[in-house]
């Protein structure tokens, strides 16, 4: 059972990750984050060090919450390796065409935003990336035993592979605003992996 403490937390942590989405790490105050959370500014002192340990706490926190959305696809026994992973990808394009390609990615925005500022950050967000690829390398290790995957290159390399094209056409989608991208990343990892 959740605490009050705990709960408080994932909730700064949840708006402010969803604002830091939305406007940048450095664009975000944090009278901003706890106005939208309604809690006192004397508080923040309470739950974080600074704000540099707030967005660290950011960082583990959307990538917990990715571990689990990405589990829920990828561990998925109804459906084979390759539709797992095709299905993911689809969905979250789905998702940003919804969000009219403002957002993308928390971890790949502050890589690009705060990884040259302070190397805790980018530790951070390399960790959280290392655990996605973890995810993708077992399901299409999985999938290349099962043959739903026909690519036989190294598994951890293709997740690896996968994932920094992932990353790169969610960052072309943001500035090109449309879902080309994505559509074309879709394209060729379904042919990749066939």
């Amino acid at each position: 059972m959740e605490t009050n403490k705990e709960a408080t937390l994932n909730r700064i942590l949840q708006v402010g990750g969803e604002l830091i989405i939305q406007k940048g790490f450095n664009n975000v105050g944090l009278n901003e984050i706890l106005g939208a959370c309604e809690i006192p500014k004397g508080s923040f002192y309470y739950y974080f060090k600074n704000k540099e340990d707030f967005g660290l706490q950011v960082i583990k926190h959307y990538g917990d919450t990715s571990i689990k959305l990405l589990s829920s696809y990828l561990q998925d026994k109804t459906k084979n390796p390759k539709e797992r992973l095709m299905s993911f990808f689809k969905d979250i394009r789905l998702v940003y065409i919804q969000k009219d390609f403002t957002e993308g990615c928390l971890l790949g925005n502050c890589s690009v935003e705060l990884s040259d500022l302070k190397v805790s950050y980018a530790h951070k967000v390399a960790h959280e990336f290392d655990r996605w690829e973890v995810l993708f390398e077992a399901c299409i290790a999985e999938g290349q035993a099962d043959g739903s995957i026909g690519d036989s290159t190294d598994s951890k390399k293709l997740a690896a592979y996968i994932l920094n094209n992932w990353e790169g056409a969610i960052l072309r989608m943001k500035s090109r605003k449309d879902d080309k991208p994505l559509s074309l990343f879709i394209e060729f990892t379904d042919n990749l992996l066939t």
